[in-house]
């Protein structure tokens, strides 16, 4: 699935929910409110069941020992991205795996041409995905970090020779960056090296916007949109774009909307998980829990 959109937004719409959920500690709620910028980027960073506990109990024993200094805020903020990027992944990818395999037999997917097949078809479905969250989450646009010009129509010619361009600086960037992974020997030298390095990376988005200004209502239907990936009546989402509009809910309203048992949606029960990793995190931050959360895919 894409490591963009869709993760941001889980991120984003959890990091609200947890300044709402008493459950959470403020100090974590804070970090992930005023350290965003390194808290998305731990949203989108792999291999989170080998940091984030390193990084939590290596935060928190400094927290307790001495004052906190910037660095040490955007390592805990990356911590806590990464617990985000969790439920994005648990939740999204079995529900996209089993909707790119739909109508393909076990034995011909096996197939190099199944299996090409299979992975434009997972595309597809993460660029649907994706367009649905930039109109939902950020508002088609109208919500930081993004404008209304991601995903707008750009035909004319200096406009696609300066799409040429970006493009090309991404794929250099890409090449640099594809191996990002926690060095296990030394994870808090590659973490402060990440922090001070990290600059901000462009993708390209001419298929998003294909389906953006475009979509295919059969498709709509085909991936579950609006149904199996986000499900507007979901109560986490509703809570969700209740926060968003600066409507105040109450704890036992909050909580009942983040019963996993009763959102059904992809995208509802990320959210869920999400704070209840959240709620973990802030327990073990606090001394009422032994161990951090368990963020392991599998």
């Amino acid at each position: 699935m894409s490591d963009l959109l869709t993760h941001w937004a889980i991120f984003e719409d959890c990091r609200r929910l947890a300044s709402c959920l008493e459950q959470v500690s403020p100090e974590l709620s804070k970090v992930l409110n005023e350290e965003r910028e390194f808290a998305r980027l731990g949203a989108v960073s792999r291999a989170g069941a080998t940091f984030v506990p390193h990084v939590l109990n290596q935060e928190r024993n400094k927290f307790k020992e001495s004052g906190y200094d910037a660095l040490n805020r955007r390592r805990l903020a990356f911590a806590l991205g990464g617990i985000l990027h969790y439920p994005a992944d648990f939740v999204m990818k079995p529900l996209m795996s089993r909707l790119a395999k739909a109508d393909w037999h076990k034995e011909h997917a096996r197939m190099a041409s199944g299996r090409r097949e299979v992975d434009s078809r997972a595309r597809e479905i993460s660029a649907y995905y994706d367009s649905h969250v930039f109109r939902k989450v950020y508002l088609a646009g109208r919500e930081d970090p993004f404008n209304r010009f991601l995903f707008a129509d750009n035909s004319t010619e200096p406009g696609r020779a300066l799409e040429e361009f970006v493009y090309s600086l991404f794929q250099r960037a890409l090449l640099s960056s594809h191996t990002l992974a926690p060095d296990k020997a030394n994870l808090d030298g590659w973490l402060d090296n990440l922090i001070s390095r990290v600059q901000p990376l462009y993708i390209d988005i001419r298929a998003f916007v294909a389906v953006y200004l475009q979509p295919d209502l059969a498709k709509l239907r085909e991936y579950g949109v609006e149904s199996e990936f986000y499900l507007d009546g979901d109560p986490a989402i509703m809570a969700a774009r209740k926060v968003q509009q600066g409507v105040s809910m109450g704890q036992a309203e909050l909580s009942t909307a983040l019963d996993l048992a009763v959102n059904q949606s992809g995208y509802g029960k990320a959210l869920c998980i999400g704070l209840a990793a959240l709620v973990e995190a802030s327990d073990y931050w606090a001394g009422r829990r032994s161990e951090p959360p368990d963020i392991r895919q599998g």
